[in-house]
């Protein structure tokens, strides 16, 4: 078989692999260099090409991480074999379908069916096209810290399809960057976040968790904490990549400077019964 788990060992191949199209891989890149291949809950399995002139060769991957997937992979990858790595998998919720060497990995899955499908514009900042927004008048932004978690697990739990968990709010506190905006009351008024970061060459950030409350929509907060992550991440040599849904923020971003490179295929899965077929 062509498919077995990976290690330590495969280490510069695979990352070799995802670095071919590292914005679609920002997330299995992230996962590889904060978790490696030592903790059970995030997971990489290879597909080899044994065949290759030079010795078996990485040709596809699968990455789990705790009920999410991702795949890459060349066009000669063996789709079926990885897709049946997530149709062993009975806790299986949602899978990044952006595998690159072929257009969708729902042709493949037998015992997995998609209950949602959201295609995304995919956005990447450069420095040179960068435009700082300002910070509204009564407001101030800064780099959140853990001493933030709960104000901001607070804040994410009224967020609605935003909504995150206290594991969720804390781990880009302590992995990635968080700017938030507050009034002279100390009240948080719009948050972004980095979901994933690299910190090897390319180095990217994957921007999100962006929410502002109702009360405090229309003030340009959103615009503000936005600018101020994008300005640290660029300083940094960071390049901010990131998806969106819906047309107001779509165009936050455009006025930030970011362009369109593709789009982001996000899939909620759901067991297919298979004694229908």
């Amino acid at each position: 078989m062509s498919v077995r788990i990976l290690d330590e060992r495969d280490g510069p191949a695979l990352r070799g692999l995802a670095a071919e199209q590292p914005e679609i891989n920002l997330f299995l890149l992230g996962n590889l260099e904060t978790l490696g291949f030592t903790q059970p809950f995030c997971t990489f399995w290879g597909d080899f090409d044994e065949n290759a002139p030079h010795g078996p060769q990485l040709r596809g991957v699968a990455n789990r991480y705790f009920t999410g997937w991702c795949v890459s992979g060349h066009a000669n990858a063996d789709w079926a074999a990885l897709a049946a790595l997530i149709d062993a998998d009975e806790h299986a919720e949602r899978l990044q379908d952006n595998p690159g060497g072929t257009a969708s990995l729902l042709p493949w899955l037998q015992r997995h069916s998609a209950a949602q499908v959201h295609i995304e514009e995919l956005m990447r900042l450069r420095n040179a096209n960068f435009q700082p927004q300002a910070v509204p008048a009564g407001w101030r932004i800064h780099r959140a810290g853990v001493d933030d978690l709960d104000a901001l697990t607070e804040l994410y739990a009224d967020a609605g399809a935003m909504a995150r968990t206290r594991a969720g709010t804390e781990r880009p506190l302590r992995d990635g960057r968080v700017y938030v905006a507050r009034n002279t009351r100390g009240d948080i008024g719009a948050v972004a976040l980095t979901n994933a970061i690299t910190h090897t060459t390319p180095l990217l950030a994957m921007m999100g968790g962006v929410y502002t409350p109702p009360a405090q929509r229309g003030l340009g907060l959103s615009k503000a904490v936005c600018s101020a992550l994008c300005e640290s991440l660029l300083a940094d040599g960071v390049t901010p990549v990131l998806y969106w849904k819906h047309p107001a923020a779509g165009r936050v971003y455009r006025r930030l400077g970011f362009q369109p490179i593709g789009h982001w295929r996000s899939i909620w899965l759901e067991p297919t019964d298979v004694t229908t077929q």
